[in-house]
């Protein structure tokens, strides 16, 4: 594999990845009791406040760790095919593949060894609800080099894996816009590089003819890409729309980040996020996921939907 352009800017690559959950304690459980992934943040859907959302990281929920959940309530199983993200890798230190291994089948989930279309040795699973996973060995990001657990603790995500049809628009997408380059080809597989930090790989699979998936528990809702900030997400809409034709939607404030949405060709929804303000704008860092914050305009309903939402401890 041709190596990554470590002169791209650093703040592109992988925002964060979002999956849709039923029950908000098991996969709490299992996020941050089983993977070890701090909680940096317990708010809720701003759409639907009466279900959690919340996120994952490292410490500081850096941009390119975070994997959030949505909690549908009785949501139904999706199912996962074409234009939509098949698998999504965390990274673990070098040498430490073994131990997870252990650790999961302590915990009764059931994982397998495989290895990447180019080569590289993963440890596949699922969370509770399904959603795919694996973990990758990555070299130790400087970042973790203090924490006591660093020999194995997750270090963020490596990749996602999108399953599409043929290869398409989104390629290009991927390249002017995103700040990805195509790396490598490798089994009907595409990869993409921005950086050899967390976040910074994608991969297509190309399947050819095949059924489109259902979202629901256990799939991926949305990819979301980093922008530095508002005014360069901007320059990245105009590209969208003058250079690719793509319709997006208005920017949305989400507290911790502004995005903006929009469906890629290939089907898979992306968004633009912004890497700030960051989680600690409304907490301290060393408090970070503890207490249930709400946007302002939530705020005078924060005794109804304490009452509404389900204990997470």
């Amino acid at each position: 594999m041709a190596e990554p352009d470590r002169s791209c800017s650093p703040s592109r690559g992988l925002h964060h990845v979002t999956t849709i959950i039923d029950d908000v304690q098991r996969a709490a459980n299992f996020y941050a009791g089983i993977l070890g992934l701090k909680r940096v943040k317990k708010t809720v859907c701003y759409d639907d406040p009466g279900s959690y959302h919340l996120y994952y990281g490292d410490d500081a929920g850096s941009p390119g760790t975070v994997l959030s959940t949505l909690a549908w309530r009785c949501v139904a199983k999706g199912l996962v095919g074409v234009g939509e993200v098949v698998q999504t890798a965390l990274r673990v230190p070098a040498g430490s593949l073994e131990w997870w291994s252990g650790r999961l089948k302590a915990a009764n989930v059931a994982c397998r060894f495989d290895h990447s279309p180019f080569g590289e040795p993963l440890l596949c699973f699922a969370d509770p609800d399904g959603t795919t996973l694996a973990l990758v060995e990555a070299v130790q990001d400087r970042r973790e080099a203090g924490r006591s657990d660093a020999v194995r603790a997750v270090m963020g995500l490596n990749e996602v894996t999108l399953n599409v049809r043929a290869e398409d628009a989104t390629v290009d997408i991927l390249q002017d816009v995103l700040g990805f380059r195509r790396v490598s080809q490798a089994d009907n597989s595409i990869r993409f590089v921005a950086h050899d930090g967390p976040g910074g790989t994608l991969t297509l699979r190309m399947v050819g003819a095949s059924s489109r998936g259902r979202l629901g528990g256990g799939t991926i809702r949305h990819v979301a890409f980093r922008a530095a900030n508002t005014e360069d997400q901007s320059e990245m809409i105009r590209k969208l729309q003058r250079r690719h034709d793509i319709a997006v939607t208005e920017p949305i404030e989400r507290t911790y980040l502004t995005a903006i949405g929009f469906r890629a060709p290939c089907g898979v929804l992306f968004e633009i996020a912004t890497d700030g303000p960051g989680f600690a704008v409304d907490e301290p860092r060393d408090q970070l996921g503890e207490g249930l914050r709400l946007p302002g305009f939530l705020e005078e309903r924060r005794l109804e939907l304490q009452n509404i939402l389900p204990p997470l401890s």
